[in-house]
């Protein structure tokens, strides 16, 4: 890979830090794919607006690696150390590691989370021969993380919030988490250590037990903020030597788990779930794992357990147990071609209209939530503390985007909607536009279409009066009636 320092810093407008420019130069001989897929690249960011923010961060933010699809890996020098940051070809924005050291040696980990990483059993020789001259260049060199203060979260950054480090709470040398003497006793056979687990779910990640766990099992605490309101909502925690993978979310689609803001634009993300498979190897449940679970839980939890046959036959296994209903935590194993995997999760909705998108008329949000109600099929639950709005609404005494604004913050969700059947999987389809019908299409059928404010039409709706309710209600109930009949199994 070519590297020219003189050239790089015309570039960049500024050095190249020593060690940079030593791992480039030992680079250079190596070709494309022997360390991994990228490129060497500079690129000054200064004055752009590609990406959210970047007349901010890109005064501070100059790439050095482009990846294959268009994303580019880049140094911020903001916080001291500069941390090494991830700029993605679709918006994503994110800190990879808190130094150019600790970079590096993600890189001979195989844990950037980038193309850079290679699997181990589909090395090619070359590749092999190269993370071997690797390593023993990084222990020639001596190459170590120095100690980091905190997290700097890029993405918050990138959103508004000043550029700082978040340090995790300590909880030195703490042992396995508490639980409740007791927790998930009632379930048959389940290991202690999946009960331990269970118990960290619904967490924040600035919980002190929640820290010291992920420090233990991964070398490294959680995220303690997602800091971008479009992208970027989750942040995996995994390892090579794990036999679990944490998810980290910033919007956890259930309402006991509203976001704990931490800066002006950075939440405090919630462990969502935790995940595993065949690596994992202690009990589940029954006192048993993997492809043996399969037996037992047909015949002993059969209302829990459903299997079926995708278009070329190959079936696949499901079963969901709920363990924690104060939390909301439940059990979730599947299996395709023999294998086993699962999630200990927050139970959780699907995203049916956006929070930045709600509000507007035009998304059709409001419209349908007063066609369900008007229909019975409201969850007026997730509604509380709204009654009266729901009734005004319902008896079309008040508009559908009076009670979006008042009781949807968090965007509209399927469980907003009743638990009717075929209902949430129909509006899940018709909201993102699959199975050949979509909301969007059909509201500017109805009402006509403009170019809207990212080149994308849009319906020509500013308005939601009951007069239009009649005629577009009865498009919503075609359009559910036509799509039950076409679905008959996904009917509860």
């Amino acid at each position: 890979m070519d590297f020219d320092v003189a050239a790089w810093e015309k570039e960049i407008g500024r050095p190249v830090p020593a060690l940079m420019a030593k791992f480039f130069t030992w680079l250079a001989p190596y070709e494309y794919g022997d360390l991994g897929y990228f490129e060497l690249a500079p690129e000054n960011l200064a004055g752009g607006d590609a990406w959210e923010g970047m007349e901010r961060w890109g005064a501070s933010t100059w790439g050095f690696i482009s990846l294959p699809d268009g994303s580019l890996i880049g140094l911020c020098e903001a916080v001291e150390p500069p941390a090494v940051v991830y700029i993605g070809s679709e918006g994503e924005l994110r800190t990879l590691a808190e130094s150019f050291e600790a970079f590096l040696l993600a890189i001979d980990a195989g844990e950037t989370e980038t193309e850079i990483d290679l699997a181990d059993d589909e090395l090619e020789p070359e590749q092999v021969a190269a993370r071997k001259a690797f390593t023993s260049w990084l222990n020639k060199s001596k190459i170590s993380a120095a100690a980091v203060s905190g997290q700097f979260d890029f993405s918050a950054y990138a959103a508004g919030d000043p550029p700082q480090r978040r340090a995790p709470p300590t909880h030195a040398g703490g042992s396995a988490p508490s639980m409740p003497a007791g927790y998930l006793d009632h379930i048959d056979g389940m290991g202690e250590r999946l009960k331990m687990l269970c118990s960290l779910v619904g967490r924040t990640a600035d919980d002190p037990e929640l820290c010291a766990f992920a420090e233990r099992t991964f070398g490294k605490a959680p995220p303690q903020s997602i800091g971008n309101a479009k992208h970027d909502d989750t942040v995996w925690l995994s390892a090579k030597n794990a036999d679990i993978d944490l998810l980290f979310s910033r919007n956890v689609v259930n309402q006991k788990y509203p976001p704990l803001l931490v800066g002006e634009k950075a939440i405090c993300p919630v462990l969502e779930y935790v995940a595993f498979g065949s690596a994992y190897t202690e009990p589940v449940l029954f006192g048993l794992h993997g492809e043996a679970l399969w037996a037992a839980i047909a015949a002993r939890l059969p209302e829990h357990y459903e299997e079926r046959a995708d278009s070329d036959g190959m079936v696949e296994k499901r079963f969901t147990l709920m363990l924690d209903a104060a939390r909301d935590v439940e059990l979730m194993l599947w299996s395709t071609h023999g294998a086993t995997n699962g999630r200990l999760q927050i139970a959780r909705g699907r995203v049916l209209c956006a929070v930045h998108s709600v509000n507007e008329i035009y998304s059709g949000a409001g419209l349908f939530v007063q066609w369900a109600l008007e229909r019975g099929w409201i969850e007026r639950g997730m509604f509380a503390g709204h009654d009266a709005l729901l009734d005004a609404v319902r008896d079309r005494q008040a508009r559908p985007a009076q009670l979006v604004q008042a009781a949807l913050p968090r965007g509209l969700w399927d469980t907003h909607l009743a638990d009717q059947s075929g209902l949430r999987q129909f509006a899940f389809a018709y909201f993102r536009h699959f199975d050949d019908i979509w909301l969007n299409a059909d509201l500017k059928t109805m009402f006509g279409k403009r170019q809207g404010p990212h080149g994308h039409d849009e319906p020509v709706l500013d308005d939601d009066p009951a007069e239009i309710c009649d005629a577009l209600f009865a498009v919503f109930d075609k359009q559910f009636a036509a799509w039950k009949t076409a679905h008959p199994d996904e009917l509860a």
